[in-house]
C-alpha cells in the first residue's frame, strides 16, 4: 500500500512532517531509522507500534509514502497496513492540507 502526495515542494512537506513529529505535535507518531539511516514513521500506540512502518520517498508527483516492516517480523496483513495508511492520511488532511493538491491511496 502507498500514498502518492501531489505537491510542488516534497522537501518542504517532508521537513514539516518531521518537525511536527520531533516536536511531539503528532503525539502518536515517531521517527525511526533503518540500517541505511532512512526515515521511517512508526504509529506508536501499543496496538500498532512497529507492525507497519511508513517510508517516505521522492516521487515524480511529489512524495510517495509506502508501507514497510522490520525484517525480523512477519509481513503485516493488508488490514493492518490499511489502518496505518489511513491514520497517516488523517494527519496529512488535518495538519498538512496546504502542502499538497491531491492524495492517491493504493
Amino acid at each position: 500500500m502507498q500514498i502518492i502526495i501531489h505537491t510542488k515542494d516534497a522537501d518542504a512537506l517532508l521537513e514539516a512532517i518531521n518537525a511536527k513529529i520531533r516536536k511531539e505535535e503528532l503525539k502518536t507518531w515517531e521517527i525511526k531509522l533503518n540500517n541505511d539511516k532512512e526515515v521511517l514513521y512508526n504509529h506508536t500506540p501499543d496496538q500498532w507500534s512497529e507492525k507497519v512502518l511508513l517510508k517516505p520517498k521522492d516521487h515524480d508527483n511529489g512524495l510517495k509514502v509506502f508501507t514497510s516492516y522490520w525484517t525480523k517480523n512477519s509481513e503485516p496483513d493488508e488490514a493492518t497496513k490499511g489502518y496505518i495508511i489511513g491514520r497517516f492520511v488523517e494527519i496529512l488532511m488535518v495538519h498538512f492540507k496546504d502542502h499538497f493538491s491531491k492524495l492517491e491511496v493504493s
